[in-house]
């Protein structure tokens, strides 16, 4: 079938002065931390880390809505073939872990959120245990789950007329191996449920005009998401300075097979380390393969995914020993084959870092 032709006309955008909390993390997978498990403490009792800022970021995207905190994305697009518009806000920082470490038999059980999770546009928080072995080895297994529903559309291929939104939850198991065996690798594997409330992609306007029925099914974001990471970490001159190149590799195994897509990717990371501050750089390239042709653009969607952080972590910030300013500029682009998918976030923040 024929592609969509590009309306002339454009609709009115509408801005939001509240963004989206999930949003900002999208970029944190190349921002925060070198290290995927941090050692567990010598001493029982409580640890953790908070920190909450401030930013500013400037997105594009024609998937995701908003959550139940805001919104963002246009209700009406008025083409099918065209990149989303840019838009503009300024946003709260906030993640955190709490805790509680059983010294003798080198438990951990602990809460929080990971901001590398929120790739997929949503707040996870993550429940578990973490458990040393001898020779220094850290296994863990974690609950995860959306705290905040990300708002995507019912529909979003829908034209010149307000798009509805729908809930998009995930809930699943995250499993962690730190110095595998004594070595420096490590390695994680998280599995997801992803679910929509209401899943009426292509069926609105475009079913009986552009694509059949049976064809609006492999349009479905519903299904399981894996994920895998292979890392290992190379420190010099006493750790002053750290290279952790990470290898993963994403599957979507979604009920729809032309939204389906297995990823390829490489982040490579950069720790400076000195008495006063800490800078962190990172560089993030991948690939996405989908499964099948997508009925709509007949042709099936290939995207290349980069990103680029620079992070500075001032210490000992208004003289607290365990406080820390910091600032981070980032930008990620996913550049679809297909335009209508095409996805840009742009942010700079500014945040205080407690542990505790």
């Amino acid at each position: 079938m024929q592609a969509l032709s590009t309306t002339k006309e454009k609709g009115e955008k509408m801005k939001r002065s509240w963004f989206l909390i999930t949003l900002v993390f999208s970029l944190a997978a190349f921002i925060m931390p070198v290290h995927a498990i941090q050692p567990i403490p010598e001493e029982t009792g409580f640890s953790g880390f908070v920190n909450v800022g401030i930013g500013a970021m400037e997105f594009e995207t024609n998937m995701i809505s908003g959550n139940a905190i805001g919104d963002t994305g246009d209700d009406v697009i008025t083409s099918l073939t065209d990149s989303p518009d840019s838009e503009s806000s300024a946003t709260p920082v906030l993640n955190f872990e709490a805790s509680y470490t059983f010294a003798e038999s080198r438990t951990q059980i602990f809460a929080g959120n990971r901001l590398e999770d929120l790739v997929r546009y949503d707040l996870s928080t993550l429940v578990g245990i973490r458990q040393e072995l001898k020779g220094k080895s850290i296994v863990s297994i974690a609950y995860v789950f959306t705290s905040f529903p990300t708002e995507v559309w019912e529909d979003p291929y829908v034209i010149n007329q307000k798009r509805e939104e729908t809930d998009r939850t995930s809930d699943g198991l995250r499993l962690g191996y730190d110095k595998i065996l004594g070595t420096k690798f490590e390695a994680e594997f998280t599995w997801r449920d992803v679910s929509l409330d209401d899943e009426t992609s292509g069926q609105t306007q475009l079913v009986g005009s552009l694509i059949t029925a049976d064809e609006a099914k492999l349009l479905d974001r519903n299904g399981d998401v894996y994920v895998t990471k292979l890392t290992y970490p190379f420190a010099f001159r006493e750790k002053r300075h750290v290279i952790v190149p990470t290898l993963d590799y994403t599957m979507y195994d979604l009920d729809g097979d032309a939204m389906a897509f297995d990823r390829y990717g490489l982040l490579l990371s950069y720790l400076f380390n000195t008495e006063k501050f800490n800078l962190i750089t990172n560089l993030y390239v991948g690939r996405s393969e989908f499964d099948e042709e997508n009925p709509i653009y007949d042709k099936t969607r290939e995207d290349d995914v980069v990103g680029a952080s620079l992070s500075a972590f001032w210490k000992k910030f208004l003289g607290v020993p365990k406080m820390s300013l910091v600032g981070t500029l980032a930008h990620y682009n996913s550049d679809s084959d297909i335009d209508f998918y095409d996805t840009t976030i742009t942010m700079g923040t500014v945040s205080v870092l407690y542990r505790f």
